[in-house]
C-alpha cells in the first residue's frame, strides 16, 4: 500500500528548514546574484540553490527579474553558510547547496514561501521534502509570485493543457486511471489510452527507491507530479533496433519526491 498517511502528518508540521540535519558547508559574502536561484560568493563559488527552481531570466517573463530581485534584496552582500544534503557539486562545479543567513534564516524557503521559486528535486538532492512542500503551499495558496502567473500554474494532465510545454519544468495534476508495467518501465497513466494520454513513468533502476510500497496502489489516486515534460511520440525503432510504440505526453519520475498525493 502507498503510505499515504505519512505524508499526510507531514505536511501538517510546522517548518523546521530542516537545519541540524543539513551538513555544514562553506561560510562567505554573497558578491553577485546570477537569477532567482542562483548567486556568487566572494571567493568565487558559484552556488545554485538545491531543491527549488526559479523562472529563468527572461524580459518577456516579469516574474522571473522579480524572482532574482527578491534573492538579491534577501542575500546580497550577506553573508551566508551553506548546507548540503545530497550531491555537492554539479558537473560545471557550481555548490549544490541549502543557503542560510545568520544560521535561521532559510533562504529557500523565503524564495518558496514568497512565490519566487518552485520545488525542484532531483535524485541526488531531494532530502526533507515536506518542509520544501510546506513552504510552496503556503505561497499557492496566497497566490503569491509565480502562482499568479498562468503560466506557473499547476497544468491538469491531459495532452491539451501540456501542448507547447515540451521540455518545460511543469507541475501536473490529475487521477491514475492505469498502471502498466513493462519489463524495464512501470507507467501511471492519467487516462486509460496510454499512446494518447499522459503518463507518467518510473523507470526500473528508480523502482527500489518506492520502497514497500505497491506502485499498483496508485490506480484512482489524485496525485499531482512534477519534472520536465517529454512531448508525444509516434512509434518507432531506436539506435539499437528495439521497437518503441508511440506514446503521449509523458513526465519521467525517478524519485518518489516528484510526488504528492492531493487530499480529495
Amino acid at each position: 500500500m502507498i503510505n499515504r498517511r505519512a505524508v499526510l502528518i507531514g505536511l501538517c508540521l510546522p517548518l523546521m528548514a530542516a537545519s541540524p540535519f543539513w551538513e555544514d558547508g562553506e561560510t562567505g559574502i554573497v558578491k553577485e546574484i546570477i537569477g532567482g536561484d542562483s548567486f556568487t560568493l566572494e571567493n568565487g563559488l558559484v552556488v545554485r540553490l538545491a531543491q527549488i527552481e526559479a523562472p529563468r531570466l527572461r524580459d518577456d517573463v516579469p516574474i522571473s527579474q522579480k524572482s532574482r530581485d527578491f534573492l538579491a534584496n534577501l542575500i546580497q552582500g550577506k553573508k551566508v553558510r551553506l548546507k548540503y544534503g545530497g550531491l555537492h557539486r554539479d558537473k560545471m562545479g557550481r555548490a549544490l547547496a541549502q543557503a542560510y543567513i545568520n544560521d535561521n534564516i532559510w533562504v529557500q524557503g523565503e524564495l518558496l514561501k514568497s512565490g519566487m521559486a518552485r520545488v525542484h528535486t532531483y535524485i541526488d538532492n531531494r532530502s526533507h521534502i515536506q518542509d520544501f512542500w510546506l513552504a510552496e503551499r503556503e505561497a499557492r495558496r496566497n497566490g503569491r509570485g509565480v502562482w499568479a502567473d498562468p503560466m506557473f500554474q499547476a497544468r491538469f494532465a491531459t495532452p491539451e493543457a501540456l501542448s507547447g510545454s515540451e521540455g518545460s519544468f511543469q507541475l501536473v495534476e490529475g487521477k491514475i486511471e492505469n498502471v502498466i508495467h513493462t519489463e524495464t518501465l512501470i507507467k501511471l497513466c492519467f487516462g486509460e489510452n496510454e499512446i494518447q494520454d499522459v503518463c507518467a513513468i518510473i523507470p526500473k533502476h528508480s523502482w527500489n527507491l518506492w520502497g514497500d510500497n505497491n506502485l499498483d496502489d496508485f490506480k484512482g489516486l489524485q496525485i499531482r507530479v512534477r519534472g520536465r515534460i517529454n512531448g508525444p511520440q509516434a512509434a518507432r525503432t531506436s539506435k539499437k533496433g528495439r521497437n518503441l510504440p508511440a506514446h503521449g505526453p509523458s513526465i519521467w519520475l525517478d524519485h518518489p519526491e516528484q510526488v504528492e498525493f492531493l487530499i480529495n
